[in-house]
């Protein structure tokens, strides 16, 4: 038996006038959510897609996790994820999440 992982990604169009430093501080939040138990990889990626069929979505979040307990009960929930909501939302205009086993 293949074992499957969800994966969660998070598409991100940030607001014009989003200032570096808030986005360094976004990026280094979003790094920290590997540190909650049941995410087993992670990663806050640019779009680089030449195709131009973004939609204003210019980065994403992808995580990984083993099951759909650990991203319902552990991940969303946990105070780290949380924070990272709080920070992360009002600097954005548009947010897509889309999960799948892969």
């Amino acid at each position: 038996m293949i074992n499957k992982k969800l994966q969660h990604i998070v598409l991100i169009q940030f607001k014009a006038d989003l200032k570096d430093a808030t986005f360094a501080a976004i990026q280094a939040a979003a790094m920290t959510l590997n540190q909650i138990d049941g995410v087993n990889d992670l990663q806050f990626s640019e779009n680089v897609s030449p195709e131009n069929l973004h939609q204003g979505y210019t980065h994403s979040l992808t995580l990984w996790f083993p099951s759909t307990q650990d991203r319902d009960e552990v991940y969303l929930p946990h105070p780290i994820h949380q924070d990272f909501v709080s920070l992360f939302v009002p600097h954005t205009e548009k947010v897509l999440v889309f999960d799948y086993w892969q």
